[in-house]
């Protein structure tokens, strides 16, 4: 006959081996860690979503300083959709005022834009958005022999429209015109 006793297992007791787990000192380093690299990490992004916004306004430009240029000689010429007439060789805009187009994201000219729109900025025109401002300014042009009187152009191209005037980006644009 077999004996119980044969058939009894004993618990065993578990061994002492390595303590499982993380002390006080590495929590603090991971945690230390981690507040030096995540504000890091926010800045490479806030960084990089402006890079785009800049490559994209640059990319724009192509076809929203022909369409200023187009509505300046419009204008000139009394033929124009949204600027008011603009005489040949007479400063514009008046002092005082300011003379805006919008832009949409694929560069279309939407119109012009209210000067109080402009300076606190705005997101639609005609119920569609904005996605670009533009500025128009002259100057009296240096006066050169045997040439017309010219003006100093410049165009500011401004984003994004909705923030106000001093908080947007812009880039600034040459030329001279008659």
């Amino acid at each position: 006959m077999v004996a119980l006793s044969q058939f009894w297992i004993k618990p065993r007791r578990p061994q002492r081996g390595p303590i499982v787990g993380s002390s006080l000192i590495e929590v603090l380093m991971a945690m230390g860690i981690l507040a030096v690299v995540l504000p890091l990490i926010f800045a490479v992004l806030a960084r990089a979503s402006q890079s785009y916004a800049e490559a994209q306004a640059e990319t724009r430009c192509l076809s929203i300083l022909p369409a200023c240029m187009n509505e300046i000689e419009a204008a000139q010429q009394g033929t124009t959709r949204y600027l008011p007439a603009l005489p040949c060789g007479v400063l514009f805009p008046a002092p005082g005022t300011i003379l805006a187009l919008a832009f949409a994201r694929d560069g279309r000219l939407l119109g012009c834009v209210a000067p109080a729109a402009y300076l606190a900025g705005t997101r639609r025109l005609a119920d569609e958005p904005i996605r670009y401002l533009a500025s128009l300014h002259t100057e009296p042009a240096p006066a050169q022999p045997n040439m017309p009187t010219m003006l100093h152009l410049r165009i500011t191209l401004e984003y994004p429209p909705a923030a106000p005037m001093a908080k947007r980006r812009h880039l600034d644009f040459h030329t001279c015109i008659p």
